[in-house]
């Protein structure tokens, strides 16, 4: 695990300041952009075989912004903070703690996120699980044959493919660092699940709506794999923009994102289809970097995770 860890998870976090405190950037100061840059790295969309959320999103945020908006690609969570650090993109949507990561590293800010038509922010859950024909079935029989088995987290910038999961084991008495044969990075929610179906490794996690939507999508059958584990709920992950774009602009792309419902429902009902679940909502609220100082504490405190640079 230590060499993985080198490898592959100082490459996304190490990078971190020597705190989870959010950068303060500099207030907003550019001149509005000629071109607007929305970062796009599929997970559903490769079920789908297509980025239509994507093109639908760019084209209602030419018509709201009045100015055309050009697509990124990014391959990950780690090189979409990367990415928003180096000015290449102005606005991505992901989780919650690469949302702390371009806080703290990329000048990043949260605008809007998915909820609930009273303004709460929804959530989603991370999962543990194993294939169908494995002999684990409890967190008590991970920890009890974990030296015999491989685990696969999905990325390290990824609250529910990798802080929570690490959280769950820890507080099942497993190191993830030590107690494993073999601990791996899958690269994405979807390559996880894919993986633990396939029986290539004996155990990983992933955002519990991927398995759904696998399901949905009849490339995976209900029971080809059996959760042992489910956390509790994560705040669902914002729009975050630039944070030193001018402040109309965000004013105006927040208000696009907000009003979306209204002002183009067969995208928001295409978005909810993607990734609605119960506890996610189905509107876009406006949020806060306040919002997210729970899961910021939260993750600060956890034994034995640090994002200190090494």
């Amino acid at each position: 695990m230590k060499r993985v860890w080198s490898l592959l998870a100082l490459a996304a976090v190490a990078a971190f300041c020597t705190s989870l405190t959010a950068c303060k950037a500099g207030n907003a100061s550019e001149a509005r952009p000629s071109v607007f840059r929305m970062a796009y790295f599929p997970q559903a969309e490769q079920l789908q075989g297509g980025g239509l959320r994507v093109e639908l999103m760019r084209s209602y945020l030419e018509k709201q912004l009045h100015m055309p908006v050009e697509v990124v690609r990014v391959d990950g969570y780690a090189a979409t903070v990367e990415a928003m650090r180096a000015e290449k993109i102005d606005m991505f949507s992901g989780s919650s703690l690469t949302y702390l990561l371009a806080a703290q590293k990329a000048g990043g800010e949260a605008i809007a996120a998915r909820g609930f038509p009273d303004g709460t922010i929804g959530g989603y859950r991370s999962v543990i699980a194993v294939p169908k024909d494995s002999p684990i079935h409890s967190m008590q029989d991970l920890k009890a044959h974990a030296h015999d088995l491989v685990f696969a987290f999905a990325e390290p910038a990824s609250t529910s493919g990798y802080l929570y999961p690490r959280v769950g084991l820890v507080s099942n008495g497993i190191n993830p660092d030590t107690d494993f044969k073999k601990v791996i990075f899958s690269g994405n929610h979807l390559a996880s699940a894919l993986t633990i179906k396939a029986g290539k490794v004996d155990a990983g996690a992933c955002m519990q709506s991927m398995l759904k939507t696998l399901v949905a999508n009849h490339k995976m059958a209900p029971d080809d794999i059996r959760i042992i584990w489910t956390s509790d709920l994560i705040p669902n992950g914002p729009y975050t923009v630039r944070k030193a774009l001018p402040e109309q602009l965000k004013q105006e792309i927040q208000a696009a994102l907000v009003q979306m419902p209204a002002r183009d429902p067969a995208l928001m009902a295409h978005l909810n289809s993607l990734f609605h679940t119960p506890d996610s909502g189905n509107v876009i609220v406006p949020v806060t970097d306040a919002t997210y100082d729970g899961l910021r504490k939260y993750a600060s405190q956890v034994k034995d995770f640090n994002f200190e640079e090494k």
